[in-house]
């Protein structure tokens, strides 16, 4: 996860630089549905770009790519038709190509030289076998401190039992009975988070 997210951050340094020109415009967004659904009324999933991260001005923009205007330019007549605005929207994208082209070399290069790709499928892989072991902690009754403990760890990460009534005090009952501070649980929940002030 760690090397994974090290991956990820170099990349996204280069998402950022995106150029604006090939940030979806209105009618782009309205006529193939871009950040409505995914895939899009065209079948292409554009490159989300969160700019201005951290501050009040934080956004998303969808902006193409050589793969999404290809598709678009192929299915415009189509799914448009031939008159209105189709024609100077193909043109529109046909002079976007060189761009996006050269904007997804440069993404590429970077997810080639981190290996983020790689990292992020093993990533999942982990986070499967993780879940897969806190299903299998979570289906036994401790007999033990350390048995106790474990479930603690496992169920300190569930957001249900912080739906109010008895959960919280039973997961404060159970971690104090383990000798866990739930501190160390890193709880993200208020009911928890306020037992400890």
């Amino acid at each position: 996860m760690e090397a994974w997210g090290v991956a990820w951050r170099q990349v996204y340094a280069v998402i950022v630089t995106c150029p604006p020109e090939l940030f979806a415009n209105r009618d782009e967004r309205r006529c193939i549905g871009a950040g409505r659904r995914f895939p899009t009324l065209f079948g292409v999933s554009l490159r989300h770009v969160a700019l201005d991260w951290g501050t009040p001005e934080v956004h998303t923009e969808q902006a193409w790519t050589g793969k999404a205007l290809r598709i678009a330019i192929a299915r415009a007549v189509p799914l448009l038709g031939r008159g209105g605005l189709t024609p100077g929207r193909i043109r529109r994208w046909k002079a976007m190509l060189p761009i996006a082209d050269a904007f997804d070399a440069r993404v590429e290069a970077v997810e080639a030289t981190t290996g983020r790709r790689r990292l992020e499928e093993a990533r999942r892989v982990a986070e499967d076998e993780f879940r897969d072991l806190n299903r299998e902690v979570g289906r036994h009754v401790a007999t033990t401190p350390e048995g106790m403990t474990a479930l603690v760890r496992v169920i300190g990460r569930y957001p249900w039992k912080d739906t109010g009534g008895a959960w919280p005090n039973l997961l404060r009952s159970a971690a104090n009975v383990a000798g866990i501070d739930l501190a160390d649980l890193d709880h993200e929940h208020d009911s928890i988070n306020a037992s400890r002030a």
